[in-house]
Formats: C-alpha cells, sequence, structure tokens
C-alpha cells in the first residue's frame, strides 16, 4: 500500500507510532524545518513536544510512507534551533513526493484558518466530525465549506523546433517561463489554452494535449499542464502581464529558466528533450 499509494489521507491517524508523526508546521506561512545531511528535515511529535509551542488549528493530513502526518500554525515568536522556510525554498532537493505532503499541510491549514466563521450568518464553524469527509460546518445554521482548488493552465507551445516563452512584468531581468492562466467560470481547459495563449501573445495553437497536472500551493492552485502547436499568427505581447515573447530553439533556453520541480519546468525539460 505504501508503495502504490504514497500518501494516505485521512483526518485520523492511521498508524500507531505517534512519537514518530510528522509536523508540519508553519509560521507566518514558513514551514518550520531542522537542517540535515541531506537538506531540509520535518521535525516529529517527540522532537516538538519538548519545545513547548503553542499550536493552533491543528489537523492529521493522512500519512505519508506509513507515517502520521500533522500540520498547524505556530504562535508567537519562533526562537529555536530550527529554521523557518518558505515552501519554494524547502522544495530545493526534494522529490516532488516529499513537497506535495508539505503543500497539501499549507492548503489544509489555510483552509481551516480562513473558514473559522460561516459566510452566511457569521456564526463559529468547526471541522466536520463524521465519515472521513474535510468540510468546515456552521454551528448555527449548518452551512458546509469544502476546500476550494483554483485551476490554472500552463502550456508548452512549439513551432517546428522552437518554444514559446514569455517573460513577465514580475519576473526578473532575463528570466522566461511558459504561458499560464487561471480558468474562468464554465470555461474548458482546452478554450482556456487557447484564450490565454492568444491574450497575452496573439498566437492561435491547435493539437492540444494533456500533460500533467501538479497542486500548487501559492495559495491554492492546481497547475494542469498541456503541450500545443502552433497553428496561425504573429507575437504581440499584451503588455499588460506580458513584456516580451519570443520562439525559442533548445540552444537558447538554458539560463533564461527556474529549473525547478514545477509542472512548468517539466514541460521545459519535455521539449528540450523530445526528438
Amino acid at each position: 500500500m505504501e508503495e502504490y499509494i504514497k500518501f494516505e489521507p485521512s483526518k485520523k491517524p492511521i498508524y500507531d507510532n505517534h512519537n514518530e508523526d510528522y509536523q508540519y508546521l508553519f509560521h507566518r506561512d514558513k514551514l518550520l524545518v531542522k537542517k540535515g545531511e541531506r537538506g531540509f528535515v520535518i521535525p516529529k511529535r517527540k522532537e516538538i513536544e519538548e519545545l513547548n509551542l503553542q499550536i493552533r488549528y491543528a489537523q492529521c493530513l493522512g500519512a505519508y510512507r506509513g507515517v502520521n502526518c500533522y500540520c498547524g500554525e505556530i504562535l508567537g515568536d519562533v526562537k529555536m534551533d530550527y529554521s523557518l522556510v518558505d515552501l519554494k525554498t524547502y522544495s530545493q532537493g526534494l522529490c516532488e513526493e516529499e513537497f506535495l505532503v508539505s503543500a497539501k499541510a499549507l492548503l489544509l491549514l489555510d483552509f481551516v484558518r480562513n473558514n473559522q466563521r460561516c459566510g452566511i450568518c457569521g456564526s463559529s464553524m468547526k471541522m466536520k466530525s463524521e465519515d472521513n469527509d474535510r468540510a468546515m460546518i456552521c454551528v448555527n445554521c449548518g452551512h458546509t465549506v469544502w476546500p476550494k482548488t483554483s485551476p490554472a493552465i500552463i502550456v508548452a507551445v512549439t513551432k517546428e523546433d522552437k518554444l514559446l516563452l514569455a517573460h513577465n512584468k514580475m519576473f526578473p531581468k532575463g528570466v522566461y517561463s511558459l504561458i499560464a492562466g487561471f480558468v474562468e467560470m464554465g470555461e474548458t481547459l482546452e478554450d482556456c489554452v487557447r484564450r490565454e495563449i492568444f491574450e497575452e501573445t496573439g498566437i492561435k495553437v491547435h493539437n492540444i494535449k494533456y500533460f500533467g497536472s501538479q497542486p500548487w500551493p501559492f495559495p491554492n492552485s492546481m497547475m494542469i499542464g498541456f503541450t500545443a502547436e502552433y497553428l496561425d499568427g504573429e507575437i504581440k505581447v499584451d503588455n499588460d502581464e506580458i513584456t516580451d515573447a519570443r520562439w525559442f530553439s533548445k540552444d537558447e533556453i538554458p539560463g533564461v529558466y527556474r529549473k525547478s520541480i514545477s509542472i512548468g519546468s517539466k514541460l521545459i525539460d519535455w521539449f528540450l528533450n523530445k526528438d
């Protein structure tokens, strides 16, 4: 079971060795870690108990590779022989599976703390206790809220032996990436691919194919990757989000994008390694 399904979601602990439980604790959205020989390490329950921290919104995530996982928010300042790092920093040197457990932890914490009051009547909300359904319920009117995910597409557009990369106005100078954007209400993923590429670069595409997906907790996105082929048009950037876009050959790409465990980086690697 652990090898086939490495993460088992559950509101209650699955395994008995609670001293070994992983504690994904955040302070101002930065993760509490300690430095190990191979990078950052998530502390375990027995270590956290010795620190006598004040923790709120504690929740069981489930289990990863046979070890229970919890999340929570640390109150007050953190003064100890541990570090607080953002998830992008934490992801460096990790496998994607380990990063995604930390993403689940931050997503769950964000869901719980942002739904303490009912949006209908203003009363207190509590976590649903029945079964394993993750939802917050109003103690007064019964209004129920489930975790929400915002779908976003990201696309590798090819034109013969070149890849379309764009420079967002928020990027550092010289850094390029793929076209991406959020899905509008009532819009198919494929229509979103066409719209985002056309709006931001003036390019039309076809042969849209699904590539893969990745939860992205910044703050609650699901990145859905596609490949597509050039159909028509000349590059004309919107000068709103995108200030430059170009067709890059394989030789021109190294050094202009940030290699990481993100699905955007995987799509670029796919292009660099394709025949």
